[in-house]
């Protein structure tokens, strides 16, 4: 298996050059038509607001985000040019103000979306629950790059967070084009006392006997904790193990046009060290 269709959303423009590195490297090695995208939004006016927004301030909104696009799109071209993978680039005007919206519609076309864990102190646009509406409503697999730092390998060393739920079984099936590549893969259950009628006897180890039937070299691991939260105990795992990626479910639910997350998933999407592949 591998990913055919890769697509990055590059509006966080403080993290353009970390996004398009890895995005470049990952298509090359599957062989993927890689699309940059970068949403110009709809500008977005309050009604106690409505009555001072003048064109020239509409105007200069979107010069904002006009003048960024130009010069993402500047930089994804000449670091593909360099890398000679096959891009594709799409300026997308939408007619929403939430840039989550563009990257949702063109994202269901891909096999795979790309983008940065939220850095609220980036002057970029983006909205707060960006990354929670890209995770939760685009329905397909969302690797989140963390806002500080570089990585240069994603998928070689795996931590996967599994506890037999529906969402963990599509995380771990949408990562299985990384999976089948990695050197080594951890199936971790955390605190699977906790869940002992999913978790039986011997937890993740019809999981890891599935993966191994796939070539994955791959170990299972239960893991009790002292209730520091699932969350940051795969997050010290995959410190302890050295791990490039983690792999999990995202468990939510809308409430009040708001998301209601799992801790495990509100830590990670808040704290992440290292690349999380997340599926709901």
């Amino acid at each position: 298996m591998a990913f055919k269709t890769i697509l990055v959303s590059l509006n966080d423009v403080s993290r353009a050059d970390v996004l398009v590195s890895m995005s470049l490297a990952l298509a090359a090695k599957h062989k993927a038509h890689l699309v940059g995208l970068y949403v110009i939004p709809a500008v977005r006016i309050y009604p106690s607001m409505s009555a001072h927004v003048t064109p020239a301030v509409i105007d200069a909104v979107r010069v904002f985000f006009e003048e960024h696009a130009a010069a993402t799109e500047k930089k994804f071209k000449a670091a593909a040019d360099k890398s000679g993978t096959q891009v594709e680039w799409r300026n997308f005007d939408s007619s929403s103000v939430n840039i989550a919206d563009g990257v949702i519609e063109h994202g269901r076309q891909a096999d795979l979306i790309i983008a940065s864990q939220l850095n609220e102190e980036a002057n970029d646009g983006i909205e707060g629950d960006f990354c929670e509406r890209v995770v939760m409503e685009a329905g397909r697999p969302v690797l989140l790059i963390p806002k500080i730092g570089d990585f240069e390998t994603v998928g070689d060393n795996v931590l996967i967070g599994w506890n037999a739920t529906r969402e963990a079984a599509r995380a771990v099936f949408d990562a299985m084009p990384l999976l089948e590549q990695s050197q080594a893969a951890r199936l971790i259950w955390v605190d699977p006392q906790d869940e002992a009628e999913r978790a039986r006897n011997l937890p993740g180890a019809e999981m890891a006997a599935t993966l191994a039937r796939h070539g994955i070299k791959v170990t299972a691991e239960a893991m009790p904790t002292d209730n520091i939260g699932q969350g940051n105990a795969l997050l010290n795992r995959a410190s302890d193990l050295g791990a490039d990626l983690i792999v999990m479910g995202a468990y939510g639910h809308s409430r009040m046009r708001e998301f209601v997350f799992g801790g495990a998933t509100r830590t990670m999407l808040n704290q992440m060290t290292v690349p999380v592949l997340m599926s709901h």
